[in-house]
């Protein structure tokens, strides 16, 4: 599909939608001309509230100043700001540039599109597309975009029109643009805007029902990165709805590659609000090194929060581990190691035997590193003896007295 045929095409869904729901964000008011500041007045008490050194009172002044642009004094206010183009604050020029294109959005395109400072000039770019799409003029910011023939203005537009369609209500019509980008040009910016869009209008929950409206197994790469986006960004909002799209997605198959990707950035997200509960969670995952992961790092940080209670369910729940003679089945050996990291700390001579029944996988020989340095720490005799008891190869067992020869020299160092 040609790039005018993709936007005629949102183009008409579009109308039909509003046409059809009666929805759109509410039009920004500006005053009459003539009970506004003419350009120089504006000029001038922009370029003053642009002078306060303290970024809260400048930016109050300047709202207050830009709820009063007009069609006639704006190019008062953009001679202030483009003047100190050398020591600008990006939400000094948001602040204004948001205005501008609620007042004339073409105008303040054009403007932007002929700044000289690179920088500037792209920001300004994503702002005003985005904040356009965004007001509820999303056929006209579309058609805008249509007429850019710099493919590096193309560029930095596209996402930010992506995203304002969907902060305009319209996340249906944001999906199906996003695609269309991305069937064009391949654009993986567009997928990251339109999940923070629809993420900022209707909510984790909303962004994952959204999600669900392409089918990784069958939507391709595209479908793939929605459902990842969308576990990542709205994951962040609520773990727990995560976890549960995730558990979705996999279903009674073994989940694919691309998807057991995302077990340790979810359980980390899940442990923000429980370690038992991420657990709980990763506990009936098919093995592997992401659930590994995952079970170490969250152990880990449960074992710094209170390690009584870590270590009261590491005692309840790993069965290989009660036999001190049996050897620790993988998920035990993974709970184990994220609570030795600390117990080596807190705790060596206790967590030495324990580090030593670690499997390979788990950080084995790191573990027994760490006890040795805090153990050597405290009481180097004790662990010299412990360390030459060890039969590890040759390699293994020099790193850990490497561990041990840092560990007193810390102790003895003259800031202890």
């Amino acid at each position: 599909m040609s790039r005018s045929g993709w936007l005629v095409a949102a183009a008409v869904a579009l109308v039909a939608f509003y046409v059809g729901k009666g929805l759109g964000p509410a039009p920004i008011g500006f005053p009459d001309p003539s009970d506004a500041r003419d350009a120089a007045a504006m000029e001038a008490a922009v370029a003053e509230a642009l002078a306060e050194p303290r970024a809260f009172p400048r930016t109050s002044a300047l709202i207050r100043l830009f709820e009063g642009l007009t069609t006639e004094n704006v190019e008062g206010a953009a001679r202030a700001v483009e003047a100190r183009a050398g020591e600008y604050d990006p939400v000094d020029l948001q602040l204004f540039l948001t205005a501008w294109t609620h007042l004339d959005p073409s105008a303040a395109m054009r403007a932007v599109q002929g700044w000289p400072i690179r920088s500037r000039r792209e920001l300004g770019i994503r702002i005003v597309m985005r904040e356009w799409a965004a007001s509820g003029r999303q056929i006209e910011a579309g058609a805008y975009f249509d007429t850019l023939t710099d493919p590096d203005q193309r560029e930095l537009a596209a996402g930010p029109l992506v995203r304002g369609w969907a902060l305009a209500g319209d996340a249906e019509g944001a999906l199906g643009l996003a695609l269309r980008f991305w069937e064009a040009d391949g654009r993986r910016d567009v997928i990251d805007a339109l999940i923070r869009g629809v993420l900022h209008t209707r909510g984790a929950d909303g962004t994952f029902e959204l999600a669900r409206r392409v089918d990784p197994k069958t939507g391709g790469e595209f479908a793939q990165r929605v459902a990842q986006t969308a576990l990542n960004l709205a994951g962040r909002s609520d773990p727990r709805a995560a976890a549960a799209y995730y558990d979705e997605l996999a279903g009674t198959a073994p989940a694919a590659p691309w998807l057991v990707s995302n077990l340790p950035r979810i359980a980390g997200l899940l442990r923000n609000e429980s370690p038992e509960l991420a657990l709980d969670w990763l506990l009936p995952k098919a093995p592997g090194p992401e659930r590994t992961r995952g079970l170490m790092e969250t152990a880990g940080t449960w074992a710094k929060l209170d390690f009584d209670a870590a270590w009261a369910w590491f005692e309840q729940h790993a069965e290989s581990a009660r036999d001190a003679q049996a050897e620790l089945s993988p998920t035990d050996s993974a709970v184990l190691a994220g609570l030795v990291r600390r117990m080596a700390r807190i705790r060596p001579v206790q967590a030495a035997p324990w580090a030593l029944r670690l499997r390979p996988e788990s950080d084995r020989v790191e573990m027994l590193r760490r006890v040795a340095y805090f153990w050597s720490a405290s009481d180097a005799p004790a662990a010299d003896a412990w360390i030459a008891g060890l039969a590890l190869d040759a390699n293994d067992l020099a790193r850990i007295r490497e561990g041990a020869e840092w560990g007193r020299a810390a102790e003895s160092s003259p800031s202890n």
